[in-house]
């Protein structure tokens, strides 16, 4: 009895088979490729954004090959991903996604919590929920993308996210902004974790 209460629960909860992460209730499954950090001033081409980072940070890339488990077109919310420090009792928020395509022309389009001095590079869109905020660790800070497009007497903060995407059998390149110092990290997907990983 209790082993088929194990599986079930395995099963809700997502599980890991060869780093291959299912997600039933997503109709999804994510196994991570690799991890690295990448220059502050990489390129990226077809007009695509980039967010850079700061001198205290670094950027780092997480590529993820990704595939709905009915082989049909899902909804994927990258927002649910994170990456989580134990030494830093932080959890940092995506800063950008693309399809890990050649020219790098489609991804997910930026999205805004702020309405004045909008960058021209996001949207704002309130009917889209930024859901990197439901998966909050008890004790762990959240840090999100937050950029001041105004001055330090008077900022103007815009809270970046991205909107969601279909996919069917994709790779992506997912891309986060944290602290230099950061080297060991755990990836997840809402409250499921993808990977453990090593950034050099």
């Amino acid at each position: 009895m209790r082993k088929t209460v194990l599986i079930v629960l395995l099963f809700i909860v997502g599980y890991s088979s060869y780093g291959q992460v299912v997600i039933e209730s997503e109709n999804l499954s994510l196994k991570m490729v690799k991890a690295r950090r990448i220059g502050a001033f990489s390129v990226q081409f077809g007009g695509t954004y980039n967010i850079l980072s700061g001198k205290d940070d670094k950027r780092v890339q997480v590529r993820l090959k990704l595939r709905s488990l009915d082989g049909k077109e899902t909804m994927f919310d990258p927002n649910k991903l994170s990456l989580v420090s134990d030494g830093f009792k932080a959890r940092f928020s995506v800063s950008e996604a693309l399809f890990a395509t050649f020219f790098r022309s489609k991804g997910f389009q930026l999205l805004t919590t702020n309405n004045t001095e909008k960058p021209i590079f996001a949207t704002y869109d309130p009917s889209i929920k930024n859901t990197f905020n439901e998966y909050s660790i008890n004790g762990f800070k959240d840090c999100a993308v937050n950029l001041n497009f105004g001055t330090k007497r008077k900022p103007i903060i815009h809270t970046i996210y991205l909107k969601p995407n279909f996919i069917d059998k994709n790779v992506l390149d997912i891309y986060f902004i944290v602290p230099n110092e950061l080297k060991n990290a755990k990836l997840y997907f809402g409250n499921t974790l993808i990977s453990e990983i090593k950034i050099h």
